[in-house]
């Protein structure tokens, strides 16, 4: 059992700061007492539902400020949130309540809900949790659920969730690099990504203002939105970087020197867009890497980047790394193999079937699905993914996951999705079609836009007439790799 709430942490931070600013979004800004009023308020609304002690609690919210007050009021009831993307098809956000066994969902889009109560946090939300007290509500810690489900996906495309108790979590928040955020930053990722909820609650837990700027905004609107709020920290993934250096031109002094940092999350940051962005974005532009399954790894800044910047920085004081082969035998320094980790932030279970051979638990160790080294000064190399995990824009996709929407078509007979390198999105998503009659690009792109949120939506489609297999009938992918990246 968890001896830690963090409702009971908030509690604290809305005593010493009540009136200071703790989250800004377009819709929404609350201060800390504020925060802790609205998650009371939510948290007895849940109750007088009938969800209580130990509920699996989904939260579709396109307001990342209400998802907050959302997480906190779960954790008041001794319940278990589960951050979820807003942007995800209906009939997959039904899949995953079943999946995970969800009891509820809090969401702003009325729709049909299958074996769980749907909590509509609508237009008149406010007025429907304002009749409820906004002292708090505190747990007894008897029926303690876990503090979260960390939604990610194995190989094959199907969802897992790894399990963090209230510890790992506080922990993910507390360690290097959060002490650089400074008095307010801008998080530009939304809730659903295991970094954005882990800076938010760095920022939150060290009395920050966390701004949350439009996903779909564009890098002239990051860059006012950057400069207007003065926050002193942001943080992008590779992508968002990307568009902002092409902003930034030529230039004798960093486009956003006044910021104390500025975080790369979600995917690598090529070595030598991260010497750009150091030179021409922020002086401490911060790299790293970090799992689903572990929370922070490694950290590179400073002098260290300038240093070692093919590398994902120093492995953190207070993690274990090792790197072992595939029977999980260590390997001596300087060798490549698989990584795994142990760390007082790592998830203490899953839901769901690991499948494959990515992000696991095994005998205590956590391993994130990537192959590195470290070399003899302790500096951690990424030489590759162990499965063959797209990762768009800083957005993990998954070849099974797309390749079963577009089978769905009846034009289809099969289909086969593998990633290509692009120069702004790290990578793209090539999609092998074997037509069964008549079919075009275009009546894929309309099934797929209908079915996939845009992360996941195949930017080329290939018509070939069978796809290619070796002897045991498995389709070669290295091969439709190897054509998609001949017509970059």
């Amino acid at each position: 059992m968890s001896s830690v709430n963090l409702a009971d942490i908030f509690a604290g931070l809305a005593g010493r700061w009540p009136e200071r600013r703790a989250v800004v979004s377009p819709h929404l800004t609350l201060t800390y007492a504020q925060l802790l009023a609205r998650a009371a308020q939510t948290a007895r609304e849940l109750q007088a539902r009938g969800i209580g002690a130990g509920a699996r609690i989904g939260i579709s919210l396109r307001d990342p400020a209400e998802s907050i007050a959302s997480m906190l009021a779960t954790w008041m009831l001794g319940g278990t949130a589960v951050p979820m993307d807003f942007r995800m098809p209906l009939a997959e956000r039904n899949r995953r309540a079943g999946e995970f066994a969800l009891d509820a969902i809090i969401e702003d889009r009325q729709a049909p809900a299958a074996g769980f109560q749907s909590i509509f946090a609508g237009p008149s939300w406010c007025d429907i949790i304002a009749r409820h007290a906004t002292t708090p509500l505190w747990s007894d810690g008897k029926e303690r659920a876990p503090a979260m489900i960390s939604l990610t996906s194995g190989t094959t495309g199907q969802p897992v969730g790894f399990v963090l108790d209230h510890e790992p979590v506080l922990f993910r928040s507390l360690f290097e690099p959060f002490h650089l955020i400074g008095f307010a930053l801008l998080n530009t990722l939304p809730l659903s990504f295991s970094a954005s909820r882990t800076y938010t609650l760095g920022a939150l837990l060290q009395g920050s203002t966390v701004h949350f700027h439009p996903i779909l905004s564009s890098p002239e609107g990051l860059r006012e939105a950057i400069l207007h709020t003065k926050v002193t920290s942001v943080t992008a993934v590779p992508t968002t970087i990307r568009n902002l250096l092409e902003l930034a031109g030529e230039r004798t002094s960093p486009l956003f020197e006044d910021l104390r940092a500025f975080f790369a999350v979600g995917a690598p940051v090529p070595t030598a867009e991260k010497l750009m962005a150091m030179k021409l974005l922020c002086g401490n532009f911060v790299d790293g890497y970090g799992a689903s399954v572990c929370g922070s790894i490694s950290a590179l800044y400073g002098s260290d980047l300038e240093a070692n910047p093919d590398s994902v920085g120093r492995i953190l004081a207070h993690v274990a790394v090792q790197i072992v082969d595939a029977q999980d035998e260590v390997l001596p320094p300087g060798q490549s193999g698989i990584i795994r980790v142990r760390s007082p932030g790592a998830a203490s279970g899953v839901v769901g079937a690991m499948r494959g051979s990515g992000d696991t638990i095994k005998q205590g160790w956590a391993y994130p699905g990537d192959i590195g080294v470290i070399d003899n000064s302790g500096f951690l190399r990424l030489l590759g993914r162990t499965t063959d995990l797209i990762i768009r824009g800083g957005a993990n996709v998954h070849p099974a996951e797309v390749e079963a929407v577009i089978a769905e078509h009846e034009g289809v007979r099969e289909v086969a999705v593998v990633g290509f390198t692009h120069a702004r999105e790290g990578e793209e998503i090539a999609a092998f079609v074997v037509p069964a009659g008549d079919l075009t690009e275009l009546a894929l792109m309309a099934h797929c836009r209908s079915r996939l949120p845009p992360d996941k939506r195949p930017r080329r489609y290939v018509f070939l007439p069978e796809l290619p297999r070796n002897a045991n009938g498995k389709i070669i992918r290295t091969l439709l790799r190897q054509e998609a990246e001949k017509a970059v």
